[in-house]
């Protein structure tokens, strides 16, 4: 499907130019579109052929759809990449009408290349998707969203090379270039976002990615339909058949990757075109043997991760277009699933810390209770393969649930808690104050993971979660109970527990008390984490103090330590994160202006060859130059000068290239009347008898001629051959056919080509061929032979040759 947006107007039959157009000499037209024609041209400056985007007259007049032409190109110029198209110029035809110079690409798209060409294998497949992604990561960093990824606008070089073409209906994210409802886009590769005419982000194209590899998987497209209202209820409503997927290990690695690009919810798809690429990274990295697997992983390194998003809430690296009240497009932030990983070791009762909060131990050790050990919880993931939500908060324990000492070791504390309870019920009833308890502490032992990489960490809201709240006591140990939760509420956990046991010798069966004594030792625990946090933020160890600053959150909610943590823990990566990227734009910089300085000393070095006349000196100096920038137009134009200051000199002095020239040489002439020697048919073998022929075969009327325009064609100029067949007798001479050979640096290329002209009159001069073409500097020997045939059987053959 095309693009929804463009005119009626369009739809008019595209007339095709000829001629120049600007500084670019067209050659001949290379396809058309809705929009205009793209037409092979050459740059008579630089000396390079270009493929030319020139937009119909019709829609020139549109300032909305000429302004979005422009845009397109000042887009896609701002990107640099080896996956995505070159844009070289933009300028203007006489009439007005836009035109946009590109590299000239030499194969065909991917959809040619599925549908015509050998059969791929699934590393190649692989291959080509991930240079499509790295092309991807690339265009969302510069802002811009595709909008229309199909295989029709991948294009396949004959070096294996894949760029992104066709940035028709991308927009610039800094404005809203599409209005609400309207769909950009083809039909079987849209995204549901799209499909609903909410407003897209590079996830779109994430979609877009994942359904061409689909196709290349299974050899049909994942949301096919007969009508175009089917394929939009697939695509919103319908999964993909991945039954259609192939069968083996290989292919069953892959389908979680497809899966996740597949995903119609907006928060389950790969956050960015860079996230797709490194799972496919992976993947390439255990399957990947030939050589096209190899250098799909080399194109990864020219995957540009995506940069942190100044905005809070949204996803680093999401490309957004800003949505309406009730649209989609905005990207949320994923937060980091962190496990409480390597709690400190601690055995006997803890230490109290700050506002009286437990800091070194895990539980208190009741006398009569077998001393405890908390062991740490499994070390947490790796940063690349952590799970992209964390699991959902857990709200304070209430009496009964097992769900708290599940993620500490709940048989443990489990096993502290009836010993508490049995203790307690053991003791006297009428003693009003608890006995002296000797508690030990062991010394603490905290293992810190190792450090890997820098990884954004949810901050949680300012407010911390409520405090739990406790029904108001009655009866025996109220007192106890009382000054229990407000020790509590003060974060002073030790004094807690002391209460609450006084509370629980005067009222064993009392509920209260029990949760409370819960909630205790786990604000005990989880202070063992903070106090992890707190050492491991003070050696910059900022992964090991996520990791532990989030245990401690997920045992005590309602503890403000948490997110304090949390939230100092995301200032110092945001921090690192700002230090490193100006690091390396410092170091961008300082290359930009190494290659900036070395471009101006040869510059300056090229113009004084210039002045001293040494002109094959200055174009090889500016040749330097553009390497190093090619859109440099100093060097550009002084090139084109000093090319032509050198064909100046060279035909005033007579000096350089010797003079060429094309010469013709003489027709000959044969017909099926025409007999070969003096000897009348019959007597050829008459012994003894000399014969003579009577008269000669009257001389036929053909005559090739040649025409060459200019006729001192210099190299990159364009000339045209011209082919004329002259009648100089009394009967009309009728062409049946013609042979043209040409053959340059040795290379014949020999065809039949259709006379323009079929009837010839007596006495008369016809055009049978013109042939344009250009004349190449490595041109060293060049011939034309032409051969016609008539109807009565005269053959007429010519030759020009160049000397």
């Amino acid at each position: 499907m095309s693009d929804p947006e463009q005119k009626p107007a369009a739809a008019s039959p595209v007339k095709e130019l000829t001629g120049r157009i600007g500084k670019y000499d067209i050659v001949k037209p290379l396809g058309k579109g809705a929009m205009g024609v793209v037409y092979l041209a050459h740059d008579t400056i630089l000396e390079r052929d270009v493929a030319l985007k020139v937009m119909v007259a019709q829609i020139a007049d549109d300032p909305e759809l000429k302004g979005r032409f422009e845009r397109e190109a000042k887009a896609v110029a701002k990107m640099t990449h080896p996956n995505v198209v070159n844009v070289f110029d933009l300028g203007s035809h006489t009439d007005g009408s836009p035109f946009i110079a590109m590299e000239l690409l030499k194969g065909q798209d991917l959809q040619k290349t599925v549908r015509q060409g050998a059969p791929m294998g699934l590393e190649r497949k692989v291959s080509i998707i991930v240079q499509v992604l790295a092309g991807l990561a690339h265009a969302h960093q510069a802002g811009i969203v595709h909008r229309d990824i199909k295989p029709a606008n991948i294009f396949i070089g004959l070096d294996g090379s894949v760029k992104i073409m066709d940035f028709g209906v991308a927009r610039l994210t800094t404005a809203s270039m599409t209005g609400t409802g309207n769909i950009v886009g083809t039909a079987d590769y849209m995204s549901p976002e799209q499909v609903k005419g909410a407003r897209v982000d590079g996830r779109s194209d994430v979609f877009s990615v994942g359904c061409m590899l689909y196709e290349l998987l299974a050899g049909r497209r994942p949301f096919h339909a007969e009508n175009l209202m089917a394929i939009f209820y697939k695509i919103t409503h319908d999964e993909a058949d991945f039954s259609l997927i192939p069968g083996g290990a290989e292919y069953e690695a892959l389908l979680p990757i497809l899966r996740k690009a597949l995903a119609k919810d907006l928060g389950d798809r790969y956050q960015s075109a860079y996230d797709f690429a490194i799972d496919l990274r992976e993947y390439l990295k255990s399957h990947a043997t030939s050589a096209s697997g190899q250098h799909a992983l080399e194109q990864l390194l020219d995957v540009e991760p995506p940069a942190p998003s100044p905005v809070p809430g949204e996803a680093p690296g999401a490309t957004i277009v800003p949505a309406d009240v009730g649209e989609m497009g905005g990207t949320v932030g994923q937060p980091r699933t962190v496990s409480p990983a390597h709690a400190p070791t601690v055995s006997g009762r803890p230490a109290t810390g700050p506002r009286g909060t437990t800091v070194l131990g895990a539980s208190p050790t009741v006398a009569g209770a077998a001393p405890t050990t908390v062991q740490p919880p499994p070390r947490p993931a790796p940063a690349a393969s952590r799970a992209p939500r964390p699991a959902p908060r857990p709200e304070p324990p209430s009496s009964g649930s097992p769900a708290l000492y599940a993620v500490v070791g709940g048989l443990v504390v489990a096993l502290l808690v009836a010993g508490g309870y049995i203790y307690v019920n053991r003791r006297p009833v009428a003693s009003p104050e608890p006995p002296p308890t000797t508690q030990a502490v062991a010394p603490l032992s905290t293992t810190m993971p190792p450090t890997p990489t820098t990884q954004a960490v949810e901050v949680p809201p300012p407010t911390t979660a409520p405090q739990p709240t406790f029904s108001e006591a009655k009866g025996k140990g109220a007192a106890a109970l009382r000054g229990a939760q407000s020790a509590f509420r003060q974060g002073d956990y030790d004094r807690a527990l002391r209460e609450v046991q006084v509370a629980l010798r005067e009222d064993p069966g009392n509920a209260d008390a029990r949760k409370l004594a819960e909630n205790a030792m786990s604000g005990q625990k989880a202070s063992v984490f903070f106090a992890g946090a707190e050492a491991a933020l003070a050696k910059g160890d900022l992964v090991a103090a996520a990791s532990q600053a989030e245990g401690g959150r997920s045992l005590a909610p309602w503890d403000g330590r948490g997110p304090a943590l949390l939230g100092r823990i995301h200032d110092a990566e945001q921090a690192a994160q700002q230090a490193q990227q100006q690091k390396q734009q410092q170091a961008q910089q300082q290359k930009q202006q190494q290659v900036a300085t070395q471009a101006t000393a040869l510059l300056t070095q090229a113009e004084g060859a210039f002045a001293a006349q040494k002109y094959d000196a200055a174009i090889s100096l500016y040749d330097e130059v553009l390497k190093l920038e090619p859109a440099n137009q100093r060097a550009g134009i002084g090139k084109a000068n000093a090319l032509g200051a050198k064909a100046l000199a060279q035909a005033s002095t007579g000096v350089g290239r010797p003079a060429h020239g094309f010469v013709t040489g003489k027709t000959s002439a044969q017909s099926a009347e025409t007999v070969v020697g003096n000897v009348p048919p019959g007597f050829e073998e008459t012994a003894g008898v000399t014969v003579k022929k009577g008269s000669q075969a009257a001389e036929l009327a053909g005559r090739i001629q040649f025409d060459v325009d200019p006729d001192g064609v210099k190299p990159g100029e364009k000339y045209t051959v011209k082919v004329f067949l002259s009648n100089e007798g009394s009967a009309p001479i009728q062409v049946t056919d013609m042979l043209v050979t040409t053959t340059i640096n040795g290379q014949k290329r020999a065809g039949p080509v259709p006379p323009q002209t079929r009837d010839v009159a007596p006495q008369q001069k016809a055009l049978l061929l013109a042939t344009p073409d250009f004349w190449k500097e490595d041109t060293s020997a060049w011939a034309m032979e032409v051969v016609v045939r008539t109807a009565r059987g005269e053959t007429y053959k010519n030759q020009l040759s160049w000397k």
